[in-house]
């Protein structure tokens, strides 16, 4: 079983459901369960050995993406020194029958209609096999998983349409990184974008330490003011704001699916002090942090993973 923190349902085909889910890891250090569905899983927290029977066995960290296309035993256990007892994900279920045989070797299969015309066609051509994608999440894809996450959280009008949207962004993307293709992110701004993705990906794995815009520029061999300039005029944000929100997001994981302190939670999150966070995330989300996590403890409900 797993704690549901967030579950949009309803959304028409190919989709089931999206649920922000944790999973943990109990004292005798494995929980199994039976899969049943045609799933993809989006992992933000997390520190474990996962596996399928079957199929093997693979290291779980932050970041990977696992394709789970058949009924399957699926187990997560801690089998390392300083492994995690704690998961926490994002679950894309397809309205798809899942296939029957747990074979991350088996050949694709072939499947009647036009996968650029249907979308269940398409989820059908493209995850046929189990596949774990280490650190396959770009800032591109975490940008849609915090949208689904505010789109759960606000429950605005047109809510369904709207993750629905974001969850065939989502598919596309994992389909092109199953098939080792990659398709340059274009907009207005041109050949800026991809120094702005580089400076966003950088954000992404390094949210967690204090960071400088001299270290930044460094690290994508550019000046600070160019960095500045550009990275305002392509996303509308600058990028100390964007890396707070990066690092709230990262805090509100932390907030659902944890005993952390808030001090603790300000400190994994890359601010300097519990004031500082404490500031900054009532500002950003419109409520203490002690009672967003009141909030969602009360909203939890308990369902099969």
């Amino acid at each position: 079983m797993a704690m549901t923190f967030h579950s949009v349902e309803r959304l028409g085909a190919p989709f089931s459901a999206v649920s922000e889910l944790g999973v943990v890891i109990p004292a005798d250090g494995e929980v199994s369960f039976l899969n049943q569905e045609r799933k993809l899983l989006f992992y933000l927290q997390g520190n474990c050995t996962g596996a399928i029977d079957g199929v093997g066995s693979f290291p779980i960290q932050a970041g990977d993406v696992l394709v789970v296309p058949c009924r399957c035993r699926q187990r997560y256990r801690m089998d390392r020194p300083r492994q995690s007892p704690r998961l926490h994900l994002l679950k894309i279920a397809f309205a798809l029958p899942p296939l029957a045989v747990p074979d991350g070797r088996m050949p694709t299969l072939h499947v009647q209609g036009n996968p650029e015309e249907d979308l269940s066609v398409f989820a059908r051509h493209h995850f046929q096999q189990v596949r774990h994608l280490p650190g396959a999440q770009t800032a591109p894809m975490q940008e849609i998983l915090r949208a689904i996450r505010r789109e759960a959280e606000g429950h605005h009008p047109g809510i369904r349409h709207r993750v629905r949207a974001l969850s065939t962004n989502l598919m596309v993307l994992v389909a092109r990184m199953v098939h080792e293709r990659t398709v340059p992110v274009m907009t207005g701004a041109g050949a800026q974008v991809p120094m702005v993705n580089q400076v966003k990906e950088f954000l992404l794995r390094n949210h967690a330490r204090e960071l400088s815009l001299a270290e930044i520029a460094w690290h994508v061999r550019k000046s600070e003011e160019h960095i500045a300039r550009v990275f305002r005029r392509v996303t509308g944000q600058t990028v100390f704001d964007y890396l707070r929100t990066i690092r709230l997001e990262s805090a509100k994981t932390l907030l659902i699916d944890s005993d952390k302190t808030l001090t603790e939670i300000a400190r994994l999150t890359g601010f300097g002090s519990l004031a500082l966070f404490s500031r900054n995330f009532t500002h950003y989300v419109g409520r203490t942090a002690s009672s967003y996590r009141q909030e969602r403890a009360r909203l939890v409900q308990w369902r099969p993973v």
